[in-house]
């Protein structure tokens, strides 16, 4: 049976997993063009007026405080409340992308171990390896999945992703999968704008999502 013929699952699946690794990408080449120029608190004017909204991290650890700030002026209960209208849509887009990124990975590692496991009758990592379209698939879905964190460390930097999360989280709450994506779109400390590279980067970056189980 051809690997990639209707009536096999296995290639299916595994082709399904790979085209939305592809709209993965393009989503994240769209918004990463149109991020507002707030996130990155560039100037002293934004940092003067959005600095007590967007947080990074260092939020978590003493959301408390952060809030009553925000609470205790009328004027920032204003700004907080208009800068949530005229942001939320394009923060949820955000936020879909990188729980997409990590979906992803967590279904791709689930069908290697479904292949392990036996439940695609006939088809085991060696069979999908032996087959020139199951290869290919397999090596498409490895490296959209490096593509995918070397473009979001590139193009939405780190202090960015953290602020966005941060204001996700504090308009919506959290999730079954905010947790995860918080740990694996963390700041790497890597910045495009700079010369310097962190201690063992890229590895550390993409060890926070375990790659999937391996081939050989």
């Amino acid at each position: 049976m051809d690997f990639l013929s209707a009536d096999n699952l296995a290639g299916q699946n595994l082709l399904s997993i790979v085209s939305r690794g592809s709209a993965i990408i393009a989503e994240l080449l769209r918004l990463s063009d149109n991020i507002p120029s707030v996130f990155y608190l560039a100037d002293k004017a934004d940092q003067a007026k959005y600095g007590p909204l967007l947080h990074d991290f260092s939020y978590l650890r003493n959301m408390e405080l952060y809030e009553n700030r925000i609470s205790s002026d009328p004027l920032l209960i204003d700004l907080d409340e208009e800068f949530r209208e005229s942001h939320m849509q394009l923060l949820e887009r955000f936020f879909k992308l990188f729980e997409s990124v990590y979906k992803y990975v967590k279904d791709l590692t689930r069908y290697l171990e479904d292949v392990e496991e036996g439940v695609y009758i006939q088809h085991r990592i060696e069979d999908i390896l032996a087959s020139d379209s199951g290869k290919q698939l397999l090596a498409e879905a490895y490296y959209l999945y490096g593509l995918m964190l070397t473009l979001m460390d590139n193009r939405i930097e780190g202090p960015v992703r953290e602020r966005m999360l941060i204001c996700y989280y504090r308009y919506k709450g959290s999730s079954d999968s905010h947790s995860a994506v918080c740990n694996i779109f963390r700041s790497s400390g890597y910045l495009p704008s700079s010369q310097k590279r962190p201690p063992r980067y890229p590895e550390d970056f993409f060890a926070r999502l375990a790659p999937p189980i391996p081939l050989a």
